[in-house]
This record gives structure tokens, sequence and C-alpha cells, in this order.
């Protein structure tokens, strides 16, 4: 079973029986929880100003925690990125904390992974992924689930225990076809990194865009409305 520290560096939360419903799923799975002093704050849509969401962050980063979760994604962290403590993330990072989260927090991963080559983890956020569907996120009106999906259960409880395994794709014809004979990528380790793709859009040309040769790149949300 692991540590685990609930933070919000991004967006308030704004179903707290979501948050409720995260915190009792995870301590029922036998995890530890702590949970930022910050975490239920709110200024306007985020959760505290810049410098409380920035202290929140060190906090993680100092908690020595097993899990660093996010509360749940939404805008806020892009503003952050040139007061961000990289050194003090990729420290808790190489030390063995795991920082989880998608959607927003795309831009601190990939931001460490520029600046530090450090490991970050894709994965739920306590609102959303444990406690049901966000108000915002899921449409306000549908019905919150009252427990996450079998395969990302497993998958997290895996990266708690430090079980998980390596990734692998089985590619069509088609797919060989158009990498020209470039197999090789396929049959080593290789740096799996991306995210959100309007945040990862949003680093193109910045001092946060990670240098990645040879990489395989994922995308989440790609089907969200455009703006």
């Amino acid at each position: 079973m692991a540590s685990i520290y609930v933070y919000s560096p991004s967006g308030a939360v704004r179903n707290r029986a979501a948050f409720r419903r995260g915190m009792r799923y995870l301590q029922g799975r036998g995890h530890t929880l702590a949970i930022d002093p910050g975490a239920l704050a709110r200024w306007q849509r985020f959760a505290g100003d810049d410098s409380a969401r920035l202290a929140a962050i060190e906090r993680a980063a100092a908690s020595g925690a097993d899990i660093a979760l996010i509360t749940r994604g939404g805008y806020g962290l892009t503003r952050l990125l040139p007061q961000m403590p990289w050194r003090k993330l990729a420290r808790a990072a190489d030390s063995g904390t795991r920082f989880v989260g998608f959607s927003d927090f795309t831009v601190l991963q990939l931001g460490l992974l520029a600046h530090c080559g450090s490991i970050t983890w894709s994965g739920p956020t306590l609102c959303e992924g444990f406690g049901g569907a966000d108000g915002v996120s899921s449409g306000v009106g549908k019905p919150a689930c009252d427990k996450p999906d079998d395969i990302t259960a497993a998958c997290f409880e895996d990266m708690a225990n430090a079980d998980g395994e390596g990734t692998g794709w089985r590619l069509p014809v088609a797919d060989m076809t158009h990498l020209e004979g470039r197999s090789g990528l396929l049959a080593r380790n290789a740096c799996l990194w991306g995210g959100n793709l309007t945040m990862v859009l949003s680093l193109l040309g910045t001092p946060w865009w990670p240098a990645i040769r040879g990489g395989v790149l994922f995308l989440e949300e790609v089907g969200e409305h455009p703006y």
C-alpha cells in the first residue's frame, strides 16, 4: 500500500462530494492519504492564487510520499512555469515520489522532463479518477460514478505497488508500412511522452518543450470540442 499526498496545483475543486468519494475509495484500498492544506482552496477559478499553488507544489515535492496525486486538472499550471521549483520536483521524483495526473498537469510533466529528465506518471486525478466525474469536465447533471473502472483501478494499483509492466503495441501492417522499416523503435525501450493535446501544443517553442528523439508520443483529450 502507498502513502499518497493529495494537492491542487490547478483548478479549484468544485465537486467536494467527488473529493470525499475519492478519498474514501483510496483509503478503502489501504492507502494512507495526506491532504495538502490548500487542497480545497479557491481563488477565482483556481485552487488559490499563483503563490499559494506554487507553495502547494513545493509541499508535495517535500512530502516524501510514494505518490503525489492532484485533485483535478483544469487550467492554471502554464501560469506557473517560470517560477516552478524544478530542482525540488526532480529530487522528489528521482527519490521515488511518483507525480500522477493528466490534463493541465501535462505542462508540469513535460517541463520536468525538459529541464531535469525526471519521470512522472500520466494517470487519474482524485476527483475525476477515483471520486466520480467532475462536474466541469464531464458535464453538469451527469451522474457521478462511485468508483473508477476496473482497468484504471488495476493500473493505478500496479503503479502504487511498483508492479507496472512495460507498454507495447501490435501495429497493423499499414502502420508498419508508414514506418518504412524503422522497427527498431518498437523493439527497444523508448521514452513515452505527451499528454493533453492542448497543453502539448502550448509548449511548442518554449523552454519547457522536451527534446525527444526516438520516443513514442501519446495524446489525450483529442475529442475535445474546439474553443
